[in-house]
């Protein structure tokens, strides 16, 4: 894994500025309609996966703008599928599968694969897929820091249904240090792997865990987490030994 920085670079601020004020002003007047009018919200006629996608797409949005606007200057090693195609399908496909088939009922277990992935890649573009490489020069604890913080600062409007009181700030530390915390899990699992559906995968299995709540969905995720170590482990290994 990844530990240290590119001596040769620096991280160009300006960039992850326009980044993240993008991501930003995509998703927040989402947010803020759903948490502060949720009323009127619920009113919005349309289904609920494009009111999920009209939020969480805002940091997807912005990588796409950035990614294309300096692509010159960008220094890109994460990609869609990173160093194996193959690998990265079934990483995704096989516990998520398994969850439809034995955890979810009705008309969610065809949609949750295709329309999961969907929504989460919205985030996992911009976070994962543009800011972790604009800030590779930094060093490694400082890169996960910073994404955490700006991550969670990002959902900053969902925790204002109270206002600008005291549980206000709680509420944000308590979400950030877990934000950091993921940030440095997806984040040093994605440089091993330079694979954004790994960490489209992994950040998918942390609502579903939340979500879709049973014993099946429990004992699935349980055997994933060996799945997905030996994956892991072996990611940079030929499938296939040459003889």
């Amino acid at each position: 894994m990844e530990e240290t920085t590119d001596n040769h670079t620096k991280v160009n601020w300006l960039n992850v500025c326009i980044y993240y004020a993008l991501a930003c002003s995509f998703s927040w007047p989402f947010f803020w309609w759903r948490d502060m009018d949720p009323e009127s919200w619920k009113a919005w006629q349309v289904p609920q996966f494009i009111k999920n996608l009209s939020y969480m797409w805002g940091p997807g949005f912005a990588g796409i703008i950035v990614l294309i606007l300096f692509r010159k200057s960008h220094r890109r090693t994460i990609t869609f599928f990173g160093t194996s195609v193959l690998k990265s399908l079934v990483f995704y496909l096989l516990p998520i599968i398994a969850l439809s088939v034995f955890a979810i009922k009705g008309e969610e277990a065809y949609v949750i694969p295709v329309l999961g992935f969907m929504m989460i890649l919205g985030e996992e573009l911009g976070w994962r897929g543009f800011l972790q490489d604009a800030l590779r020069p930094l060093t490694a604890w400082k890169r996960y820091l910073l994404i955490g913080v700006l991550w969670e600062l990002w959902h900053f409007t969902n925790r204002m249904q109270d206002g600008f009181v005291l549980s206000t700030f709680i509420k944000v530390g308590a979400f950030m240090l877990v934000t950091i915390l993921l940030s440095f899990i997806l984040g040093r699992l994605t440089d091993r792997t330079r694979s954004l559906v790994v960490a489209v995968t992994l950040h998918a299995w942390v609502d579903i865990l939340f979500e879709f709540q049973s014993t099946a969905t429990f004992i699935i995720f349980g055997l994933s987490i060996p799945f997905w170590a030996l994956m892991l482990w072996y990611w940079n290994k030929p499938l296939l030994n040459k003889q």
